[in-house]
């Protein structure tokens, strides 16, 4: 059983590694893809490999970490909706058909999105997914869905960090002072 545990976290470290990796522009520079072609690619990779991941977990033996009660089971719903909630908003910024690379960028000139959610925190995709796999894990507080949370959580530190050095190449002084005056995950709250 412990084995299992390992191998699956292990996979979610394959998982982000890669994910990180693939993001990277000197990755991207070296394939001989065209953006949208390569952003297309990486999606389906991407949502391929996260799904056999799931799948993965689902098929380990598991015992509970703490006991479900219908407390825990309705809190967690609700952080997992809220953190559903996050990620859907965090989209209207952005096209999700450019996204996962079903259209080509329109604009030749990409501007940085501060308004909206981002104007509350720099990453919300981030900010969702730690609540939908907290909730998850409330909601069914199974080891391996705490070894999801964990590996998230780990690799967190080291996914905005590489993002946000693409994001100081491409937008430099702006998003020194986006990210000197925005917090990254979660916003700043004001007791008056």
């Amino acid at each position: 059983m412990l084995l299992n545990h390992l191998i699956f976290f292990g996979c979610w470290a394959l998982f982000y590694t890669i994910h990180s990796l693939l993001a990277s522009n000197g990755f991207k520079n070296k394939t001989p893809l065209n953006p949208r072609a390569y952003r297309l690619v990486y999606s389906i990779f991407s949502t391929l490999s996260f799904g056999f991941i799931l799948l993965l977990g689902a098929s380990i033996y598991s015992g509970f970490v703490l006991p479900p009660s219908p407390a825990t089971t309705y809190f967690g719903l609700m952080i997992a909706t809220f953190g559903l909630f996050v990620i859907k908003r965090s989209f209207r910024n952005y096209s999700l058909r450019v996204f996962l690379g079903f259209k080509k960028e329109t604009s030749s000139k990409l501007t940085l999105k501060k308004d909206k959610l981002q104007s509350k925190i720099r990453h919300p995709l981030y900010t969702g997914t730690i609540l939908l796999f907290l909730g998850y894990f409330i909601y069914n507080p199974l080891l391996v869905n705490l070894i999801s949370l964990v590996a998230l959580l780990a690799y967190l530190p080291f996914g905005i960090r590489l993002e946000e050095k693409k994001l100081i190449q491409q937008f430099g002084d702006e998003y020194l002072q986006y990210k000197k005056d925005t917090p990254a995950l979660f916003p700043k709250i004001k007791f008056s």
